[in-house]
């Protein structure tokens, strides 16, 4: 890893981030103020923050609730992306236990997954309600803290920079100027990826690109947070 975490301003509340993966949610977070603790079940050497190599299900509520103020669950989506119908196989949905522990705890928790996945009551985030971000990447966000987004998704999204030369808009694009698909058939480059996620350079490979979410979402998601802890730390 060879970036160095900007400054921030601490606001003296601590989040565990769950399945958080080589930390791009978990860098939003950070933006956010959060002290950031990661879990995650397979190691993560690029992880930029405390981190504890643990299964989610293994995970004590009641830990939980001693030492953090907020949790934030990213459960693995294969279940209800693509890679389902691609593959024909049928993968394990952590939802449900992730809710359960999330609740068990009894702290303002945070779910994402993709769109489609089994949450209740999430709005959806999507790139073009952030300025200087440059991807769609739509993804949903349940929590028993009430959720608003920055402003509405336009019913039609930019046109993507795109190699598959059987888009009509092949060739028109440059993928530092226009919008890009991280995967799939876009196959921008991962330094345009970064640039285009607003997450930092030389710090994510492109697995952790294609699994994550743009930090801006969950540094909009974190802000929520600590306005409701505030509140609340106020009225005790």
């Amino acid at each position: 890893m060879t970036f160095t975490l900007p400054p921030r301003v601490p606001n003296g509340f601590t989040i565990l981030d769950v399945c958080c993966k080589q930390g791009m949610a978990s860098y939003g977070y950070y933006l956010a103020g959060f002290d950031v603790v990661g879990v995650d079940r397979e190691p993560q050497p690029r992880y930029p923050f405390p981190f504890i190599r643990a299964d989610l299900r293994d995970l004590d509520p009641e830990w939980i609730a001693q030492n953090f103020d907020a949790t934030a669950w990213s459960p693995p989506c294969w279940e209800f992306t693509d890679l389902k119908h691609r593959t024909g196989k049928t993968y394990e949905n952590f939802i449900p236990e992730a809710r359960a522990l999330a609740v068990a705890a009894g702290l303002p928790y945070v779910i994402e997954n993709v769109e489609g996945a089994p949450l209740k009551n999430p709005i959806t985030l999507c790139g073009t309600m952030f300025d200087g971000l440059r991807v769609s990447r739509h993804r949903d966000f349940e929590s028993d803290v009430p959720l608003y987004t920055p402003r509405p998704c336009p019913p039609r999204h930019p046109l993507h920079y795109t190699l598959d030369k059987r888009k009509a808009h092949y060739g028109r694009l440059d993928e530092w100027t226009a919008f890009v698909s991280v995967t799939g058939g876009g196959n921008c480059t991962v330094a345009s990826a970064e640039d285009a996620m607003g997450v930092p350079s030389g710090w994510m490979t492109k697995d952790g690109l294609n699994q994550g979410v743009p930090p801006a979402y969950t540094r909009w998601i974190g802000g929520q947070l600590v306005d409701h802890l505030t509140r609340v730390e106020a009225l005790a």
